[in-house]
Protein backbone atom coordinates (compact mmCIF):
# COMPACT_ATOMS: atom_id res chain seq x y z
CA UNK A 1 0.00 0.00 0.00
CA UNK A 2 2.70 2.32 0.96
CA UNK A 3 4.70 1.96 -2.19
CA UNK A 4 1.55 2.33 -4.41
CA UNK A 5 1.13 5.76 -2.14
CA UNK A 6 4.04 6.88 -3.17
CA UNK A 7 3.95 5.62 -6.67
CA UNK A 8 1.16 7.57 -7.19
CA UNK A 9 2.29 10.66 -5.40
CA UNK A 10 5.42 10.80 -7.61
CA UNK A 11 3.64 10.37 -10.55
CA UNK A 12 1.11 13.25 -10.26
CA UNK A 13 3.94 15.42 -8.40
CA UNK A 14 6.06 14.89 -12.07
CA UNK A 15 2.97 15.94 -13.82
CA UNK A 16 2.96 19.16 -11.78
CA UNK A 17 6.56 19.78 -12.17
CA UNK A 18 6.57 19.17 -16.16
CA UNK A 19 3.89 21.84 -16.52
CA UNK A 20 5.43 25.17 -17.21
CA UNK A 21 4.42 27.26 -14.72
CA UNK A 22 3.25 31.23 -15.00
CA UNK A 23 5.38 32.56 -11.76
CA UNK A 24 8.74 33.24 -11.36
CA UNK A 25 9.34 31.14 -8.17
CA UNK A 26 11.26 27.53 -8.19
CA UNK A 27 9.63 24.48 -8.87
CA UNK A 28 9.50 20.95 -6.69
CA UNK A 29 11.31 18.18 -8.37
CA UNK A 30 10.65 14.73 -7.55
CA UNK A 31 12.69 11.96 -8.50
CA UNK A 32 12.55 8.35 -7.32
CA UNK A 33 15.48 7.16 -5.86
CA UNK A 34 14.86 3.34 -5.81
CA UNK A 35 11.81 1.63 -5.11
CA UNK A 36 9.98 3.10 -2.39
CA UNK A 37 11.89 6.12 -1.80
CA UNK A 38 11.11 9.68 -2.97
CA UNK A 39 13.50 12.65 -3.20
CA UNK A 40 12.02 16.38 -3.42
CA UNK A 41 14.38 18.72 -4.65
CA UNK A 42 13.96 22.30 -5.60
CA UNK A 43 14.10 22.99 -9.46
CA UNK A 44 14.09 26.00 -11.21
CA UNK A 45 14.68 28.26 -14.44
CA UNK A 46 16.11 31.06 -16.18
CA UNK A 47 14.52 34.42 -17.84
CA UNK A 48 17.27 34.03 -20.40
CA UNK A 49 18.46 32.16 -23.24
CA UNK A 50 21.89 30.56 -24.08
CA UNK A 51 23.14 30.89 -20.68
CA UNK A 52 26.83 29.05 -20.11
CA UNK A 53 26.64 26.75 -17.70
CA UNK A 54 30.64 26.39 -17.23
CA UNK A 55 33.58 24.88 -15.77
CA UNK A 56 37.59 24.09 -15.28
CA UNK A 57 38.64 20.68 -17.12
CA UNK A 58 42.46 21.36 -15.89
CA UNK A 59 41.43 22.84 -12.33
CA UNK A 60 38.29 21.77 -10.67
CA UNK A 61 39.33 23.48 -7.26
CA UNK A 62 39.81 26.74 -9.17
CA UNK A 63 35.66 26.74 -10.32
CA UNK A 64 34.68 25.06 -7.50
CA UNK A 65 36.34 27.76 -5.19
CA UNK A 66 35.38 30.79 -6.54
CA UNK A 67 33.50 30.21 -9.45
CA UNK A 68 33.92 33.15 -12.43
CA UNK A 69 34.19 33.55 -16.34
CA UNK A 70 37.78 33.44 -15.94
CA UNK A 71 37.98 30.73 -13.43
CA UNK A 72 35.40 28.75 -15.24
CA UNK A 73 36.28 28.80 -19.32
CA UNK A 74 35.31 25.48 -20.17
CA UNK A 75 31.26 25.32 -21.25
CA UNK A 76 29.28 22.23 -20.81
CA UNK A 77 26.53 23.34 -21.81
CA UNK A 78 23.50 25.81 -22.30
CA UNK A 79 20.04 26.17 -20.78
CA UNK A 80 17.49 28.29 -22.07
CA UNK A 81 14.19 30.03 -20.84
CA UNK A 82 11.77 27.28 -20.40
CA UNK A 83 14.68 24.84 -19.13
CA UNK A 84 14.09 23.35 -15.32
CA UNK A 85 17.80 22.44 -13.87
CA UNK A 86 18.67 21.43 -10.30
CA UNK A 87 20.10 23.38 -8.16
CA UNK A 88 22.81 21.67 -6.22
CA UNK A 89 24.19 24.79 -4.17
CA UNK A 90 25.16 29.01 -4.06
CA UNK A 91 28.18 30.33 -3.46
CA UNK A 92 29.62 34.34 -3.72
CA UNK A 93 31.66 34.10 -6.89
CA UNK A 94 34.86 35.76 -7.93
CA UNK A 95 32.78 37.79 -10.30
CA UNK A 96 29.60 39.59 -9.95
CA UNK A 97 26.96 39.61 -12.70
CA UNK A 98 23.91 41.83 -13.19
CA UNK A 99 24.53 43.26 -9.83
CA UNK A 100 23.94 39.89 -8.55
CA UNK A 101 27.53 38.01 -6.40
CA UNK A 102 26.06 34.14 -6.68
CA UNK A 103 26.99 31.61 -8.64
CA UNK A 104 25.19 28.21 -8.64
CA UNK A 105 26.01 24.50 -9.72
CA UNK A 106 23.28 23.34 -11.49
CA UNK A 107 22.49 19.69 -12.75
CA UNK A 108 20.26 19.07 -15.76
CA UNK A 109 20.03 16.01 -17.92
CA UNK A 110 22.66 16.22 -20.13
CA UNK A 111 25.51 18.29 -18.13
CA UNK A 112 26.19 19.93 -15.08
CA UNK A 113 28.31 23.18 -13.55
CA UNK A 114 28.35 26.38 -12.75
CA UNK A 115 26.14 29.34 -13.90
CA UNK A 116 25.73 33.39 -12.66
CA UNK A 117 22.73 32.86 -10.60
CA UNK A 118 21.93 36.61 -11.80
CA UNK A 119 20.61 33.98 -14.45
CA UNK A 120 17.59 32.46 -13.08
CA UNK A 121 14.41 33.34 -12.84
CA UNK A 122 13.91 34.61 -8.81
CA UNK A 123 13.21 38.03 -7.59
CA UNK A 124 16.54 37.74 -5.03
CA UNK A 125 20.05 36.84 -5.21
CA UNK A 126 20.23 34.12 -2.40
CA UNK A 127 17.69 30.81 -3.72
CA UNK A 128 15.27 29.56 -1.14
CA UNK A 129 16.00 25.63 0.39
CA UNK A 130 19.39 25.83 -1.56
CA UNK A 131 22.64 24.72 0.40
CA UNK A 132 25.76 26.95 0.30
CA UNK A 133 28.50 25.15 -1.35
Amino acid sequence: MRRTVLGLFAAAAMVLVGAPSADAGPRPAVTAKSEGEVSVQRAFGTWATNVNVRHNNASLTTCGMSPSTANCPDIRGQVNRGDSFEVWCQTVGSQTVGGNPYWIYIITPNFQGWMASYYVDYPDNVLPDTRSC
